[in-house]
């Protein structure tokens, strides 16, 4: 029967506000798991990627996540690069994931955006148009389009569905959505100084 054990604690870091270390016990082989949550918008993928190799540099391989936790194994620290994109992306323009594979890179899931990892050790220079600031880029500025039409539509509708007796209740909907609205032009704009080539 499997024999559950945690800690949990408070982390005073930015991101990390619920730590739990746990230790599971199936048969005679004991495995270390640990399951943290933080939060990552539509315009942090990168801080989630560096997030993701941060942990493994600590020793903790990332497994799966869902609703703001994150679920890693304990492992032996490596220097484990994490690149997560756009599935559909990927796919629109035929970056199909089985290349990826060949190449070496490991998915650890798929959805809206795929996650690979692969040891830095074992990268070889055809990895770099992978990598590159260009293609990051391009995944982020479609993410970010579709986004800010479908937040910028929903501020339309909220507007022409105005009635005074809940002018109370709009004007609260609406400064959710203009604050949406700001934070995606503010993740745009910290994105493009990050990543943008030669002018574009």
């Amino acid at each position: 029967m499997p024999i559950l054990a945690g800690s949990y604690g408070i982390k005073r870091r930015n991101y990390q506000i619920y730590d739990r270390v746990g230790m599971l016990k199936i048969g005679g082989e004991v495995m270390i798991n640990k399951k943290q949550f933080r939060i990552f918008t539509i315009v942090d993928l990168d801080k989630k990627e560096e997030y993701l190799h941060e942990m493994h540099l600590k020793g903790w391989r990332y497994r799966t996540s869902r609703f703001g936790f994150f679920y890693f194994d304990q492992c032996q620290p490596d220097d484990v690069i994490y690149c997560i994109y756009d599935s559909r992306f990927l796919k629109k323009y035929k970056h199909e994931l089985q290349d990826f594979r060949n190449r070496g890179w490991e998915l650890i899931g798929a959805g809206s955006c795929s996650i690979l990892r692969k040891s830095s050790s074992n990268l070889l220079p055809e990895d770099q148009v992978y990598m590159s600031k260009g293609l990051r880029w391009e995944v982020m500025r479609n993410r970010l389009r579709s986004c800010t039409v479908a937040f910028s539509g929903g501020l339309v509708v909220c507007m022409s569905s105005f009635r005074e007796e809940l002018s109370q209740s709009f004007f609260v909907i609406f400064a959710l959505y203009a604050f949406m609205i700001s934070y995606l032009i503010y993740g745009y704009f910290r994105l493009k100084s990050k990543y943008r080539v030669d002018g574009r």
